[in-house]
């Protein structure tokens, strides 16, 4: 078995920025993105979520029938959500009310991202959102229970993207004990962080659903492939040692044109999986 040739991007890195922000949902452009993406050979479209999620093609029945249609059209898969609204509002530290409504829009996500054809929702426990403590690991274990239990009957998988270290994160997993809530793997923000990347796929590897490929300084922000502290080399090897199959998307720095900078990176990152077929 080789790692996957078949990468995918975050939603909104073919758009203009939104905001000057690095990531967001392009509302007025997204369905332009997946014929960028075909044309460029990238394989899937990672769908963001965050506020106002009233605005989200995916949030809505006519939505959801627009990407079927553009999927079936483009041959773009959507293999993953990525629900940044629980950066925005997150299951810790938030009210009951706000937790309920966490609760709601989770579960709407597993249940039209299904419709959609994805295999899971990420779930992001980074930066605001990030766990800080054994009370949060349980507060975030007990309100996620029913999302749990639907993603099982639907057969949809839930991944948690966090900040823990190698065995704090393989803990949480295990407590957790479900088949289908694995974990994002984030190569930049791991870097970022100074975390051993042996240490990580060794602790929970076998249960890593997606890899996120970015850059980053130690302790610093995004930067382009291969300029920060992020050992691609060393990553894929020990993924493809693991028997790594699960799926690859672009999350890297962007630039000045995104397109050029999203073909520069898509090509960048197949010439390292070429070391692994």
């Amino acid at each position: 078995m080789s790692l996957t040739k078949q990468i995918g991007i975050m939603q909104g890195r073919l758009s203009p920025r939104i905001n000057g922000k690095i990531q967001a949902y392009p509302a007025q452009t997204w369905q332009k993105e997946f014929h960028i993406a075909r044309e460029i050979g990238y394989t899937a479209i990672e769908w963001i979520v965050e506020n106002p999620i009233e605005i989200n093609a995916l949030m809505s029945e006519v939505g959801i029938e627009q990407i079927k249609d553009i999927i079936a059209e483009t041959d773009v898969r959507i293999d993953f959500i990525c629900a940044d609204i629980f950066m925005q509002q997150p299951f810790v530290r938030m009210s009951k009310i706000t937790l309920r409504q966490n609760i709601e829009y989770l579960n709407n996500l597993l249940l039209n991202g299904k419709e959609v054809g994805a295999i899971g929702v990420e779930i992001p426990f980074v930066d605001a959102s990030s766990i800080k403590n054994e009370h949060e690991k349980n507060e975030l274990i007990n309100a996620m229970q029913e999302a749990f239990d639907l993603a099982k009957e639907i057969g949809m998988k839930i991944s948690l993207e966090t900040d823990l270290d190698a065995n704090s994160f393989k803990n949480l997993l295990e407590r957790i004990n479900r088949e289908h809530v694995q974990a994002n793997y984030d190569i930049g923000n791991s870097a970022s962080l100074g975390y051993d990347p042996v240490k990580e796929l060794e602790a929970y590897g076998h249960k890593i659903l997606n890899v996120h490929v970015k850059d980053r300084e130690l302790k610093g922000t995004t930067v382009p492939l291969g300029s920060g502290n992020a050992n691609f080399e060393l990553v894929f090897s020990k993924l493809n040692e693991i028997r790594y199959a699960g799926g690859i998307t672009m999350q890297a720095a962007r630039g000045e044109n995104d397109i050029e900078v999203a073909k520069k990176q898509l090509l960048y990152t197949q010439e390292l999986l070429e070391q692994f077929k």
